[in-house]
């Protein structure tokens, strides 16, 4: 067996810096490398971790090979001998090692498929697709997961979105598609259709799969049967339930859906100067040789679209923190970059004394404020979007919060002004 770290200078990240990207072509993978392509696994039956050794059958430049050109498949393949292993020899690793393995491979299945719709999603709704993948990487690893309660947010599948997101979606289909899928006539607003609508039905089938197997893997048959009588609810507000549950992993939907609610935040949110920035000229188009066409003008890493997927994360209230960090006025945002971004949602906005919030104000002077925690944690989700989509030998983004995101500020961050005069 060879060890990983024998062969570390052929993976070792080259972290870049500002003024060494070339953001209209960075270094990113293209739409098919960034999901499993059917290589053959190498025989990992012989090492002692399959997670960071490779069997001593390959070469150097094969290794070099799949920690180069294959990392997706890679992945794949490590962690389907993990669950071979945990098959064979139940209790070999912990339940979140299992969980994270199921949810690789599960993400790893109908590629083909998940790969038109992606082209197809993003060609619509004009977004990058590797902002698309990467966003849905980092909510769902890819994979069609079951519902979660997530704090009453009950989020489920691939785009990991709760009733009311999907709701909005739906209400955007054709009549005949609303009828295939079983949804009826009703409000997406909290007050008609709260997240926790699903509770008792997601509390049934949970009872039913006891034993069986882990909430994460359920399916939309584990809801079959069910009745609004059953559990003594509107007919509505049942029907909406029990069809959100059999077709929220529904990859194909989780995709289109996704876009969709990022292409809302990006019309309605996004500044108008983002949106005409880092768009290629005519004739032009991101430069990796890839087998699937790059379908939009936007740059693959767009500052624009980064700041919807901020905006999913943490709120539309993120373009104002951006704005007020970097002063802006009229609504004329500088010519920004993806780590520009990052740095303002790290540092935007001053600490409040007594508090673990920080206040920040619109172009109008109206007063805003959020928890440092919300900040942190959009920094570093946006930077991780962009991680997941980075070929593996570069790194061109990590988040800026020091120690990991805490409830609490840290002390280098209540020293800031929040603000930043220019680029």
């Amino acid at each position: 067996m060879i060890k990983l770290a024998t062969i570390f200078f052929l993976v070792m990240p080259v972290y870049s810096s500002y003024a060494e990207v070339e953001w209209s072509n960075p270094p990113v993978l293209c739409s098919e490398e960034l999901l499993p392509r059917g290589f053959t696994c190498p025989d990992f039956s012989s090492v002692k971790d399959p997670y960071t050794e490779f069997p001593s059958t390959l070469t150097a430049e094969e290794i070099k090979d799949w920690t180069t050109n294959k990392t997706t498949d890679l992945r794949l393949c490590r962690n389907l001998e993990i669950m071979k292993r945990e098959k064979n020899k139940p209790g070999s690793y912990s339940e979140a090692t299992i969980k994270g393995a199921w949810m690789i491979i599960d993400g790893g299945k109908n590629a083909k498929a998940k790969l038109e719709a992606i082209q197809k999603a993003s060609q619509q709704n004009g977004i990058p697709p590797q902002i698309l993948i990467g966003a849905l990487k980092q909510e769902s690893g890819f994979s069609s997961i079951g519902v979660a309660p997530d704090g009453g947010n009950y989020s489920c599948g691939l785009a990991q979105m709760n009733i009311q997101e999907w709701c909005e979606s739906v209400s955007l289909l054709s009549a005949e598609r609303k009828k295939e899928l079983g949804w009826p006539s009703i409000s997406c607003d909290s007050s008609v259709l709260p997240t926790d609508v699903v509770k008792p039905l997601y509390e049934f089938a949970l009872k039913r799969i006891a034993g069986k197997k882990p909430s994460y893997a359920m399916t939309a048959e584990d809801y079959d049967g069910l009745s609004a009588e059953q559990f003594g609810m509107e007919t509505a507000k049942f029907t909406a339930a029990n069809s959100f549950l059999h077709h929220c992993q529904n990859a194909t939907l989780g995709i289109e859906f996704k876009a969709k609610t990022l292409r809302n935040l990006y019309d309605h949110f996004v500044p108008k100067s983002l949106k005409e920035s880092e768009i290629y000229s005519d004739g032009e188009s991101f430069q990796r040789p890839c087998t699937t066409p790059y379908p939009v003008k936007a740059y693959p890493l767009h500052t624009g679209w980064l700041l919807a997927v901020a905006m999913y994360n943490a709120g539309p209230v993120q373009a104002k923190l951006v704005g007020h960090y970097y002063q802006v006025k009229n609504n004329n945002f500088p010519e920004m970059n993806p780590l520009h971004l990052i740095e303002a949602l790290h540092w935007g906005g001053k600490w409040i004394p007594g508090t673990d919030s920080v206040s920040f104000e619109d172009q109008n002077g109206k007063a805003y404020s959020q928890r440092w925690f919300k900040s942190c944690i959009v920094q570093r989700h946006v930077a991780r979007v962009i991680q997941h989509v980075t070929v593996p030998t570069e790194s061109i983004a990590r988040p800026l919060d020091k120690d990991g995101c805490k409830m609490t500020i840290p002390d280098y961050r209540k020293i800031s002004s929040g603000i930043k005069e220019s680029l």
